[in-house]
């Protein structure tokens, strides 16, 4: 057994190491080998960093425990159990950093053709703004308003038709066929 852990564990710090190497050199393991699926949401736990991860955590504690005496019923258990925590950990690490990729800055023309709530009442013909509510890009926000029909009062909802700047939409009513429930 002792072999069998050393082989696992050599094997899984060796893929490790070419890993780290070619991560420095600017050689992404995404150019080489498909590294899970990249795309879901949960933990990608067949990737080769997890994998080999898993395997040099198994080799390194079924190693110790057999070194320490520990017969195989017992350390071969355990070895696995500290590969596939290896495995989640580094699973969980990798979806963390995939997650701090993800572009949540907020763009205006994002709210084009959301619904919105009037929270000031907006003045007719574009003579002037009010506020609406609305969530886009997961976030709740409050934007000024214009409209180019007549005054639209407070709590009616909204469509944004387009944008003016940065902080200012143009709204039009929202059909009554699309209205939320009350």
């Amino acid at each position: 057994m002792t072999t069998f852990f050393l082989t696992m564990l050599v094997l899984g710090v060796l893929v490790l190491t070419l890993q780290l190497v070619l991560g420095l050199v600017g050689v992404d393991g995404d150019d080489l080998i498909e590294d899970g699926d990249g795309g879901s949401d949960g933990l990608d736990l067949f990737t080769v960093r997890a994998l080999s991860a898993a395997a040099a955590a198994f080799g390194l504690v079924g190693l110790v425990g057999s070194r320490a005496g520990l017969p195989a019923f017992f350390s071969l258990p355990v070895a696995l159990v500290a590969g596939v925590v290896s495995a989640v950990a580094v699973a969980a690490t990798l979806r963390a950093m995939k997650r701090l990729e993800t572009d949540k800055s907020f763009d205006i023309a994002m709210t084009v053709g959301l619904p919105a709530k009037v929270y000031l009442s907006i003045p007719g013909a574009r003579s002037g703004e009010g506020k609406v509510h609305l969530t886009a890009h997961e976030r709740f926000m409050e934007l000024n308003a214009v409209t180019t029909e007549g005054a639209i009062p407070s709590g009616e909802l909204v469509t944004v038709v387009d944008t003016l700047s940065s902080d200012t939409v143009v709204v039009s009513r929202t059909s009554p066929l699309l209205e939320e429930p009350q």
